[in-house]
């Protein structure tokens, strides 16, 4: 809380990995409560990927509002 989106970018970066033995070649459903900007969606997606995850796919349960400094970047 309390950080940009470029800072939120790169709180996150490098922050999550996957086991291929345990993900390649299947699909991927990622929860996160709320969404500000992606940025730890768009992480954690690209560690499945790169381990072999086949699709991943995400869902939130809600939105923060750009009025609030959170746009994406």
């Amino acid at each position: 809380m309390g950080l940009s989106a470029i800072e939120r970018k790169k709180n996150v970066e490098g922050a999550f990995w996957a086991e291929a033995n345990l993900i390649t070649g299947i699909s991927i459903l990622l929860i996160d409560d709320v969404a500000t900007t992606g940025s730890t969606l768009t992480a954690a997606a690209s560690a499945l990927v790169e381990a072999g995850a086949s699709k991943v796919y995400a869902i939130t349960l809600a939105r923060a509002l750009s009025h609030h400094g959170l746009d994406i970047v």
